[in-house]
């Protein structure tokens, strides 16, 4: 069942220039989707349209069955949530705690109860013990921390992520992205990740590749990154796993398809001993 439907969308920063020409593409419920593409292909302009906070110029969008418009998009925001690539952004409170409660309170949870809320997801992203901080004094991984928990709190169905770790540096990134893992990996939440990392993008269930606003290729993993010469074509890389085998296959040997360094040592060591 599709959680997220996107039909004929056009969308325009100037006039006469179009961000997006005609996209369409739909995601399961329950999902882990990646939209992969270079700078400038129409990947983030689609996680905005997608939350309301920018207005298409044609076509629709259907979030769990109901279409986005101006009568319904304060029904659907509660449906979903959205982390920006810029933690210095997200923050409006003196205090971690704060900024978790922030999202509580304009959905008049009850404040007997809201503490518990703070302290059950600041611990499932392991911010419990900075809650009395300054969002000031953390780093930028931490900070998207906070972030996903205030999201969290509010129990959207839907989490966006939108180029959550590109502003990241490396150990930064690896914690967000075990951090979108677990929580699909949790309760089947479905998660809609803009990004340009291909290594996430392979762990994903799905990918959309994006080229100049249009969708270029839809499919599994697999297939998409079965195809190297069409993501090189159009400026993307491919996963280390992809290179590998591809060098090998140049030698004569042919590799069957896996998805990580695990597998395919495991795969390279059976071919040794036999």
């Amino acid at each position: 069942m599709a959680i997220i439907e996107v039909k004929d969308l056009h969308f325009s920063y100037e006039e006469n220039i179009e961000a997006l020409k005609g996209v369409s593409f739909s995601i399961e419920k329950g999902s882990y989707t990646t939209i992969l593409g270079h700078n400038g292909s129409g990947k983030s302009t689609i996680a905005k349209l997608i939350a309301g906070l920018l207005e298409a110029k044609s076509g629709e969008i259907y979030i769990d069955g109901q279409k986005l418009s101006i009568d319904t998009i304060a029904d659907i925001r509660k449906k979903l949530g959205i982390v920006f690539q810029n933690p210095d952004n997200q923050f409006i409170a003196s205090s971690v705690r704060e900024d978790i409660a922030f999202g509580l309170e304009n959905y008049c949870v009850d404040p007997l109860k809201m503490d518990d809320i703070i302290d059950k997801y600041a611990g499932l992203v392991g911010m419990k013990e900075n809650l009395d901080k300054e969002p000031s004094n953390l780093s930028g991984g931490q900070k998207q921390r906070v972030a996903i928990a205030g999201i969290l709190a509010m129990h959207p169905s839907i989490i966006i992520f939108d180029e959550a770790t590109s502003m990241l540096d490396p150990t930064g990134k690896e914690e967000i992205k075990k951090i979108i893992y677990d929580l699909h990996g949790d309760d089947k939440r479905t998660i809609l990740s803009i990004t340009h990392d291909i290594e996430e993008a392979l762990k994903s269930d799905y990918i959309i590749v994006m080229n100049e606003g249009k969708v270029y290729k839809c499919g599994k993993p697999h297939e998409i990154f079965s195809d190297t010469k069409g993501l090189r074509d159009i400026g993307l890389d491919i996963p280390f796993t992809y290179k590998v085998k591809e060098a090998l296959e140049k030698e004569g040997i042919k590799i069957p398809y896996t998805d990580t360094i695990e597998e395919l040592a495991e795969v390279l060591w059976s071919n040794l001993k036999a």
